[in-house]
């Protein structure tokens, strides 16, 4: 990882990325000052990723919050940023900003009329129309404008005067200039209970009405990619409640084929909570998970693949205190990731960190090696046996989760030389209460490389 603001004392985060025509990568960011004031820092890297210019404070703002800047580029290399401005106030409102290559233009203001505006979102589709979309808090409906021909819209409201509140939270546009949105909707003003697909369909100018994926709880941490084909691809937040703990987090991957949507599919849970997720889909139509999970030590940011049909991961970083992904994009047979951390541990300094991942096309996903995990019998009527090797003297974390995410027992948590071993489970929870029958995962974490496999109990 390359720490790109690399600024000591301050607090750098919700950062966003874009990669030109040119594959230059572009990357904003907001820089908090202090409580109420917040500056939208930039920085660009011509050699992929290797070095970076020096962060560049774009609005020269003096005293005001100016928070969750996002970016965007048409064909012809124009930059587009925008940002929330006066964050924290009731007179909030969007701006944008636009790089035509020499300079950057004045502030531009979107939400005209309509203060408490907030969330701000940018995209702009194949014939270089450029959206921005906002939230407005007085009315919890999502807003957008287009610029096209110099001239931009009229507000448009997608979905007004509903019981429900829509939040339309990440999008794709696909080759077709339509739009593909995963957010969220609650009857209350907390929006973001209930996942929501939304669809905006260029030819005839129609937002299609909101689809239920699932009717799974949820929280913040959702993102959605198109695959080869265009169809969505989507990671999102559950949250569970449960007697035994406040609450369980879980990362859930779902897919949608033609007109149905796949059942959810757990990539990850554990006891405490799951904080991001972003997701990519590579040349090879392999899908790409980056998630922050939380354990004792803090935190820990790890990449999954979906290979043979399981979930293999590998921890990128770790901290112990703040470590989130901000953007995940595939681009010419690379992943490229943004995330910030703290860069001192046990500070509140973070700083904003580039990373990148090569796709190898030569090998086939069927010869890439997995962690060795053994379960038997399965399915089982009773214990079972777990049998992994270890290569190499490292931590080991063997855990068992059920099927929405939540903890079961940790069988082992510690460091282990290299050797064959053999774990019993008696099919019983971390309070020795014998389990039902069910389904349920078994992970292994061994060093940074993590894989997971379903065992069935029947009685």
């Amino acid at each position: 990882p390359v720490n790109i603001s690399n600024m000591p004392n301050h607090l750098n985060q919700a950062a966003d990325m874009e990669i030109d025509n040119n594959g230059v990568i572009h990357i904003v960011w907001s820089m908090k000052i202090s409580s109420w004031y917040w500056k939208i820092m930039y920085s660009y890297s011509e050699d992929d990723g290797q070095t970076w210019s020096e962060p560049l404070d774009l609005l020269q703002n003096t005293d005001l919050w100016m928070y969750q800047p996002h970016i965007a580029c048409d064909s012809k290399n124009n930059l587009y940023v925008t940002y929330d401005y006066a964050t924290g106030t009731s007179d909030k409102m969007i701006y944008l900003i636009i790089f035509d290559g020499y300079q950057w233009s004045e502030p531009v203001l979107i939400s005209e009329g309509m203060p408490g505006s907030h969330y701000n979102y940018v995209l702009i589709d194949q014939n270089n129309r450029v959206y921005v979309f906002w939230d407005h808090g007085s009315s919890g409906d999502d807003f957008y404008r287009y610029f096209e021909n110099n001239i931009w819209s009229d507000p448009y409201c997608p979905y007004p005067g509903n019981n429900e509140i829509y939040a339309l939270i990440e999008a794709e546009i696909n080759d077709n200039n339509s739009m593909h949105w995963i957010g969220g909707s609650a009857s209350t003003t907390y929006y973001g209970e209930r996942l929501q697909y939304f669809y905006y369909d260029y030819s005839y100018n129609t937002w299609y009405p909101p689809e239920k994926p699932v009717n799974d709880t949820i929280t913040v941490g959702l993102d959605i990619t198109l695959n080869y084909n265009d169809f969505p691809e989507c990671t999102y937040r559950k949250k569970s409640l449960s007697p035994l703990y406040l609450t369980s987090d879980s990362t859930i991957y779902l897919n949608r084929e033609d007109n149905y949507w796949s059942g959810p599919n757990l990539v990850a849970g554990t006891d405490g909570y799951q904080k991001y997720q972003k997701i990519a889909v590579d040349q090879n139509n392999t899908v790409h998970i980056i998630e922050a999970e939380e354990i004792n030590t803090g935190l820990r940011m790890v990449h999954y693949q979906k290979i043979n049909d399981q979930w293999v991961g590998y921890i990128i970083d770790s901290t112990t205190n703040f470590c989130n992904p901000s953007q995940l994009l595939f681009h010419r047979d690379k992943l490229y990731l943004v995330y910030f951390k703290d860069s001192i541990p046990g500070t509140p300094d973070d700083d904003i960190f580039f990373t990148k991942y090569d796709i190898i096309t030569t090998i086939k996903k069927e010869n890439t090696p997995l962690p060795e995990l053994k379960i038997y019998p399965n399915p089982s009527r009773g214990s079972i046996y777990i049998e992994f090797e270890n290569n190499k003297k490292q931590h080991i974390d063997l855990s068992v989760f059920d099927m929405t995410g939540k903890h079961i027992i940790t069988l082992i948590n510690e460091t282990k030389p290299p050797g064959k071993y053999r774990q019993l489970w008696k099919v019983t929870d971390k309070y020795r209460k014998e389990d039902a029958p069910h389904l349920y995962l078994v992970r292994l974490i061994s060093g940074r490389n993590t894989v997971t496999r379903t065992v069935e109990i029947i009685k």
